[in-house]
């Protein structure tokens, strides 16, 4: 009889130390995989994305849908949505809202939450506590879902990402807000080292008549 109870007590231990246990593994699987989605991303020395932009609004319903590009090279970047430009030399960022003609001026450094679609991948074993969820089907492959939640407090309190399991390429980032909004980037295309246009990765409101500048830096 004691013999059987030992043998229970030993059962109910290691199955809680394989509980205490799993969170860590699948944070480290989670690791391993945006290391290596990272890595691949790091290859090139430039890139150009479509996507398509899809926001909602959690607590009026709202939904919309835009398409978009991007341009990137190192910390520059050239992000186009619908008619909203997003636009930074690595130091400052413009954004340009062309329907109304106004541009807004900040600093990198105090730019919040994730810029662009890969953005995201930049640094995240310093910035994100990640965790493996499951493997899926999407657009006839298969990817790994994976949540990264900031290790500082940012309106943005969770990011969703998958990552394809063939050739770790980043197939979609969502962020999530604390209000219930959701804003999700489905890449349809990359093209690493693309040609880019000259002068693409800086804004010169002086090109704009009239144009309002808000210079917050």
């Amino acid at each position: 009889m004691i013999a059987f109870i030992c043998f229970i007590l030993c059962i109910q231990l290691a199955s809680a130390q394989n509980q205490d246990d799993a969170p860590r593994m699948y944070e480290e699987k989670a690791e391993e995989i945006l290391e290596e989605a990272g890595r691949v991303l790091r290859s090139y020395e430039s890139l150009y994305a479509s996507f398509v932009y899809q926001m909602e609004d959690g607590e009026s319903g709202y939904e919309e849908q835009m398409d978009a590009i991007l341009y990137t090279r190192g910390d520059q970047y050239h992000m186009r949505i619908g008619d909203n430009y997003f636009i930074s030399d690595g130091e400052v960022v413009w954004t340009f809202m062309e329907e109304v003609n106004e541009v807004h001026i900040s600093l990198a450094e105090d730019t919040e939450g994730a810029m662009t679609p890969t953005s995201v991948l930049d640094n995240f074993r310093e910035e994100f506590r990640s965790t493996w969820l499951r493997e899926e089907p999407y657009n006839n492959q298969s990817v790994h879902i994976i949540d990264m939640m900031p290790q500082q407090p940012q309106a943005f309190y969770k990011y969703r990402v998958a990552i394809n399991m063939e050739n770790h390429r980043l197939e979609y980032t969502q962020a999530h807000d604390r209000h219930g909004g959701i804003y999700r980037y489905n890449i349809e295309a990359l093209e690493p080292n693309p040609d880019i246009p000259d002068g693409i990765f800086s804004f010169d409101p002086s090109a704009y008549p009239e144009i309002e500048v808000i210079d917050l830096r």
